[in-house]
């Protein structure tokens, strides 16, 4: 009989082809985002089985994972930074800083690549699916309980901001952790949503530190352009009101009772 991590894992795993394949065919935002997501579930599930098996015979599979992700996020996050400029209408910055045809070309060097993508992929699987099938449930069980160990310690009214993003990825992993448990109920509890809207709230705090960051890196404060400079100052202040309007919701949440929560 199959164990919840064992089914959580096939699926997983259809998805992931699915996903890539819609993309190949497609080539559009959503198959890419959604494939994504399913390669961050199978990085969790490899992540808990570092706990428990020699981490070096699990290396080759998470770096080849880590590679496609990351390749993957590259375009996500290209993408993510246009959609922000475009919907604030910094028109000037867009084009001449993030144009489309950069994109496009992350995007095809992407797709040139599946036929290898698909191949590592199918060796992570089959690495990986090895250890699944040995994998007794009562392991899942007790990582689970780590992990909620874990959140009860970091969120605290006093967690360095440092840290957030690292609460994020604990809270994430205690979620998927949840879900390949298949405890239903915990989705559906007051503690499973408190994390749930935290985790969210985090994302987009650091998603907009990541467009400060990219404006920073293309060093666009040096253009001699004055249509980009009108458009720098307010882009500038938009980010960083939205920055600590984040800061401030993470900051109240953080400091909810565990009665609250």
């Amino acid at each position: 009989m199959h164990t919840h991590l064992q089914k959580y894992f096939d699926q997983r795993v259809k998805n992931l082809f699915n996903y890539l394949h819609d993309f190949d065919l497609n080539r559009d935002d959503v198959s890419l985002h959604e494939f994504r997501v399913e390669m961050k579930k199978l990085r969790s599930v490899i992540k808990f089985l570092k706990e428990i098996y020699p981490k070096q015979k699990l290396k080759k599979p998470a770096h080849a994972l880590s590679n496609i992700f990351h390749a993957a996020g590259e375009i996500r996050q290209y993408q993510l930074l246009q959609q922000w400029f475009w919907k604030n209408r910094f028109f000037v910055i867009e084009n001449s800083y993030f144009p489309q045809n950069e994109l496009q070309l992350l995007i095809n060097n992407f797709h040139e690549r599946l036929p290898e993508y698909k191949t590592d992929l199918k060796k992570v699987v089959t690495e990986v699916e090895k250890f699944i099938r040995r994998t007794s449930e009562i392991l899942s069980k007790q990582y689970l309980i780590k992990l909620q160990t874990q959140l009860n310690k970091l969120c605290q009214k006093d967690l360095p901001v440092n840290n957030w993003h690292e609460l994020r990825k604990t809270i994430k992993q205690w979620m998927y952790a949840t879900n390949w448990m298949q405890q239903v109920e915990e989705n559906n509890n007051d503690t499973f949503s408190y994390y749930n809207k935290l985790q969210e709230i985090i994302g987009e705090w650091h998603d907009f530190i990541l467009l400060k960051d990219a404006i920073s890196q293309k060093q666009i404060y040096l253009s001699q352009n004055l249509e980009v400079q009108k458009e720098l100052a307010p882009a500038w202040k938009k980010l960083s009101s939205a920055i600590k309007r984040k800061e401030k919701q993470i900051e109240k949440m953080l400091a909810l009772t565990l009665a609250e929560k």
